[in-house]
């Protein structure tokens, strides 16, 4: 029996000898952690606004990681392609996703049969949000949210209001404003944000609540008007602008586009842990937040706690406005 128990002894030493190495040896790879190249996915077409911030970020993490971060654009079903990508990738830092709002939060509610749900992504951080406005054509007869508001009550079913796609968010933002504000304006879904543009532009359609950043041209010769700004205060690069909030008297109205770094599901929390922190310092850098101001961003960063409370109120926000509008999943 003793020669038993020390034999068994023997083994369970000999066991933990050679787990503890490999323990150590995984740790290690973890806090060493970039080793190689890490890759960025975003799930638009190159020069939009989620592939300028994830490549401004990318040469910054390269800088602080001393590793290159490489930006891979994998577009489609409104970014729902990318997001699987990452979904199904090994978790372990080396495949990221720069997203908006689709991948974790109106997709799944606008989609009958997703390839990944939310819960397959870890969000790491909030990086930046970009207001949406309240825009017009130049004929529409207000020059105001409150007179828009009234014009449109008078004139029900005569608006169109244009978006870059059914579930877009100029799509949603629009119902909001319907939903809010008691509005019967036409939903006109074009295929893309450049289109879109070019009809407000021409007067083809009357209204949109979208980037404004797209928009700067059309300010400039006159075209179109912003009548106020979908955030919850007033915007410094056009302070003159109230908020569709305070000017239209809809309490709690927000309409933003934001972007978040994610990893797959189970991304080990040192690693992000570095990128949560390495993020809050990058966009608090001078030089980083006038890239952002020229964008018309607002950064935003915060734990990785914070944003994923941020996402669960944004989910339950737009799952109410996608039943309110009554839009069938494709």
């Amino acid at each position: 029996m003793k020669k038993k128990m020390l034999g068994w002894f023997a083994s369970a030493t000999m066991a933990l000898a050679l787990a503890v190495p490999a323990a150590l040896s995984a740790g290690q790879a973890q806090a060493a952690w970039p080793e190689k190249p890490v890759k960025i996915i975003v799930p638009w077409s190159p020069g939009g606004i989620t592939d300028t911030v994830a490549r401004i970020l990318a040469q910054a993490y390269s800088d602080t990681f001393g590793q290159q971060f490489v930006v891979e654009n994998q577009p489609g079903a409104s970014g729902n392609i990318g997001a699987e990508t990452v979904a199904n990738a090994e978790a372990d830092g080396y495949t990221l996703l720069m997203t908006n709002p689709g991948a974790f939060v109106t997709n799944h509610f606008l989609y009958k049969n997703m390839a990944f749900s939310p819960d397959d992504l870890d969000v790491i951080v909030t990086v930046a949000k970009f207001p949406n406005a309240l825009i017009v054509h130049k004929d529409v007869p207000a020059n105001t949210v409150s007179e828009f508001i009234e014009y449109a009550k008078a004139h029900p079913g005569e608006l169109s209001g244009a978006s870059s796609g059914v579930g877009s968010s100029g799509h949603l933002s629009l119902e909001l404003l319907k939903s809010m504000a008691g509005l019967d304006i036409v939903h006109v879904p074009y295929q893309g944000a450049a289109p879109t543009r070019v009809d407000l532009s021409a007067g083809r359609v009357q209204v949109v609540v979208d980037n404004i950043p797209g928009y700067m041209a059309s300010f400039e010769d006159g075209s179109v008007k912003m009548l106020g700004v979908g955030t919850r205060e007033r915007l410094e690069d056009f302070p003159d602008t109230p908020t569709i909030e305070e000017a239209g008297n809809l309490e709690g109205f927000q309409a933003i586009v934001w972007y978040a770094l994610a990893g797959p599901a189970g991304t080990p929390e040192d690693i992000s842990d570095k990128l949560n922190a390495a993020t809050n310092e990058i966009m608090s850098r001078e030089d980083i937040a006038e890239k952002m101001k020229n964008l018309h961003a607002i950064p935003m960063g915060g734990s990785q706690e914070d944003a994923k409370a941020f996402i669960a109120d944004e989910t339950t926000r737009w799952k109410a406005i996608i039943a309110a509008a009554g839009v069938e999943p494709k």
